[in-house]
């Protein structure tokens, strides 16, 4: 007998328009998408949506306060017995508005910060003065009761800053913050993408960050594209255990359009299941052909490079699909992998003293306090990092996990 599939959660995109440019966007979003479904339409879908079960959904756009339905399709979600959540970059965030998610009981409100200053948050989203106006709206969605996530995109610019976040965040009405990384499409260059040893000690802080900062005080964590099966990091993922991308399997996407993808994360016109101004939804969900790429089977038979080889092949499967195909060009070959990391690290012959401090870090451990040690029993304090005789940007990385 079969399990029912159950759709747990939906990310939908309900206009592409948007009062920034972020340098990060996967989807470029500012001017409105050709042909974005009308009211009608819209209401149509979050109906279909209540219909085969959807337990969340996540209203995203572009920015999704640009879409004139935006209240109507809220409010016809909870109707439907879904719980809604949605994502802003804070421009058009008002009291009235902020009045209204309370009453229509919205579940979280998840609003994008890239930086822990004005200069750097302000320098990536591309709008003067709205690191500011965030944190002085957040006064107002304290009293209301909302609970707020910030949502922060990681790459070069913003990774230096994340001791300075955390205690920001900390002192401040956001009761969680959320970690992704910017994958390089849309307008994200490559040259902003992190590198594996930022990668990798990234991880290392935010992992450390969850074990020193109390669950009551900011709730941290990280998305499906952090990790895989590291035997050095501790847990500090939404999962409690990956097993593979969930595109098709327990969520789905919607863009402004109509189009139903497996996930947005992976914005691209070839991973398009279907369209929901030719098909219903439930068509679509229950299709033996949807995200045919992301079966098992199929994803198993194409992994590729390590992943191939890996010992956690058959349950990781690639990790996750955006990053494996963004830098690769294949979903079954994922470089951007801690064990994947580790495994390199540990047969691999160092080429300078910044690259021997980090073969000792891919071996080192993590105590009950958080404090890290290298391989060699030592302990990263602020002490020994300076030290060392590294200079710029990667001595201040490593500083990033020293405690004491």
């Amino acid at each position: 007998m079969f399990k029912k599939k159950v759709l747990h959660n939906v990310v939908w995109e309900i206009t592409l328009k948007c009062n920034a440019r972020c340098l990060h966007c996967g989807s470029s979003a500012g001017e409105i998408r050709e042909d974005e479904l009308n009211t009608k339409e819209a209401l149509n879908i979050c109906d279909q949506l209540a219909e085969i079960g959807c337990k969340d959904v996540n209203l995203i756009g572009g920015e999704l306060f640009l879409n004139p339905d935006w209240q109507e399709i809220i409010k016809r979600l909870i109707q439907g017995n879904i719980d809604v959540s949605i994502i802003t970059n804070g421009i058009a965030l008002t009291e009235d508005k902020i009045n209204f998610l309370a009453e229509v009981g919205l579940k979280t409100l998840g609003i994008s910060l890239d930086g822990a200053t004005p200069e750097i948050n302000d320098h990536i989203r591309q709008v003067p003065g709205l690191f500011n106006k965030i944190f002085n709206t957040m006064e107002y969605v304290e009293k209301s009761g909302l609970k707020t996530v910030a949502i922060t995109t990681l790459n070069k610019i913003n990774i230096h800053e994340l001791a300075l976040f955390k205690e920001k965040l900390m002192d401040s009405p956001f009761k969680a913050w959320q970690i992704q990384l910017a994958s390089p499409h849309g307008r994200m260059k490559d040259d902003l993408f992190l590198d594996l040893f930022e990668y990798y000690i990234a991880g290392l802080f935010f992992a450390q960050s969850r074990i020193v900062v109390p669950m009551n005080k900011l709730a941290i964590r990280c998305l499906h594209d952090f990790g895989y099966f590291s035997k050095v990091i501790p847990r500090h993922s939404s999962y409690s255990q990956w097993k593979g991308c969930s595109a098709g399997k327990h969520v789905l996407g919607i863009r402004s359009d109509g189009k139903v993808q497996g996930c947005l994360s992976i914005y691209r016109d070839e991973f398009t299941e279907g369209d929901l101004r030719q098909q219903s939804l439930k068509e679509i969900w229950n299709s033996r052909h949807l995200c045919k790429w992301n079966k098992r089977v199929n994803r198993y038979f194409s992994l590729k490079g390590f992943c191939k080889s890996c010992e956690f092949g058959l349950v990781c499967l690639g990790g996750c699909s955006d990053l494996a195909y963004s830098l690769t060009g294949n979903v079954g070959e994922n470089p951007q992998c801690y064990h994947a990391i580790e495994t390199y690290w540990k047969k691999t012959t160092p080429q300078n003293e910044f690259e021997e401090i980090f073969k000792e870090i891919t071996q080192g451990y993590m105590d009950e306090a958080g404090v890290f040690y290298l391989k060699s029993g030592k302990a990263i304090s602020n002490d020994f990092v300076d030290s060392l005789n590294i200079e710029g940007e990667r001595k201040k990385l490593i500083k990033l996990i020293a405690l004491v």
